[in-house]
């Protein structure tokens, strides 16, 4: 029976790449031009896959003029946190109707606030 030596140490190791992650509460806020939104079941079901996909949770407030969004995420920074929350937004509104020719004048906002330890 033949073994290899074991190495000291846990493995390959990249300095300064490591940041403990931070949980971030980012609101995403979605409008349209024309003022037509989804419907809020089909943007909660899609919105919630979305999020899965990502670790991250959703919860959305559907009001006559915009979506209004918190996307909770665990992030080494607040920048990487807004691009996933607004990557999860996009993403469900992908889904719900890939071929919308007006999916281009879809805006959305986010804002992140980071969320306390305790």
């Amino acid at each position: 029976m033949k073994t290899t030596p074991k190495r000291s140490g846990t493995g390959p190791m990249v300095l300064g790449m490591y940041e403990p992650l931070s949980r971030y509460n980012v609101t995403v806020t979605v409008t349209r031009d024309d003022g037509e939104l989804p419907d809020l079941a089909e943007f909660a079901v899609a919105a919630d896959e979305a999020a899965w996909r990502r670790s991250a949770s959703i919860v959305s407030a559907h009001l006559a003029d915009r979506i209004i969004s918190i996307v909770t995420v665990y992030s080494p920074d607040r920048y990487a946190a807004v691009a996933i929350a607004r990557a999860v937004v996009s993403d469900a509104l992908r889904r719900l109707d890939p071929a919308d020719p007006q999916a281009g004048e879809t805006r959305l906002r986010a804002e992140a606030r980071p969320t306390s330890p305790a």
